[in-house]
């Protein structure tokens, strides 16, 4: 048992410390930038997180003296790393989508108030998103086109609704005029993003379901343990014991996914 806590233990270690390049692929991914291909964006700056939870693993196989160790520990640290950066991805767009929502509502107060549609923008942006209002800052400052500016901005995950806010202010030509239509775009955002949360809701079950039914395994070493049937050393140091443990890491590790998959296109087609 206490080799199976040094495994996990190595394996925590990896997610909760990443390499400075592993912190670089996470501020890619909350970022939205840079954008390439996939395979490139998952291993730019990851081979320190990869190369130190391999280091774990070997540690953790010759201190618990079991080679299944060695394959096991890095590739949990890695799905756990890989499922935190997602996490985290995910908070950031809808992050951002907030942030959008609330810099529509802005303008429209403003254009309401009176406001000229060049001030709004600019102080419904310092508010709402101020990173998006440094890049606003130049060509609100000089007169020149902001269009650009958000469609540019639009590419970022979790704004692609700067997209529509350009075209209402390329067809109104930044008038009063498009006071109706973003005021109709925010109550459309509003609208998903009510929507999305309902669904999330109706689907955090299923997900919940599924991770405990993962968990079940581990109770049942747990049981066994202290019924004085040491079943860890069995999986750890007998061949079908290894076997039995990749293979049931293998099935419960796809049945996760494919509830995710499942999840995932449900969210798709709402």
């Amino acid at each position: 048992m206490n080799s199976a806590l040094a495994g996990l233990l190595a394996a925590s270690a990896v997610l909760a410390f990443p390499g400075p390049g592993a912190r670089r692929r996470l501020e890619t991914a909350v970022l939205g930038g840079p954008r390439g291909p996939k395979w490139r964006l998952r291993l730019a700056g990851a081979w320190p997180t990869v190369l130190s939870a391999i280091a774990l693993g070997v540690l953790s196989s010759v201190a618990a003296r079991s080679a299944v160790l060695a394959f096991l520990v890095p590739f949990g640290a890695w799905r756990g790393y890989r499922a935190w950066t997602a996490h985290t991805a995910r908070l950031a767009v809808e992050r951002r989508q907030t942030e959008v929502i609330e810099l529509c509502v802005t303008i429209c107060s403003e254009l309401h108030a009176g406001r000229e549609a060049r001030e709004a923008l600019h102080d419904a942006a310092s508010g709402a998103c101020p990173d998006l209002a440094v890049y606003l800052a130049g060509p609100l400052g000089t007169g020149h086109d902001v269009v650009t500016v958000l469609r540019s901005a639009a590419g970022t995950p979790g704004r692609e609704a700067l997209a529509a806010l350009a075209a209402c202010w390329q067809v109104s030509e930044g008038g009063a005029g498009m006071t109706p239509a973003i005021g109709e775009l925010a109550d459309g955002l509003r609208a998903e993003r009510a929507q999305r949360r309902e669904l999330d809701a109706e689907l955090a079950g299923i997900r919940t379901s599924a991770r405990l039914l993962a968990l079940l395994p581990v109770v049942g070493l747990v049981i066994g343990s202290g019924m004085g049937l040491s079943p860890v050393p069995m999986l750890l140091h007998t061949g079908i014991g290894e076997t039995c443990l990749v293979l049931g890491i293998a099935f419960v590790l796809g049945g996760v996914m494919w509830m995710d998959r499942i999840a995932r296109s449900a969210e798709a087609l709402s």
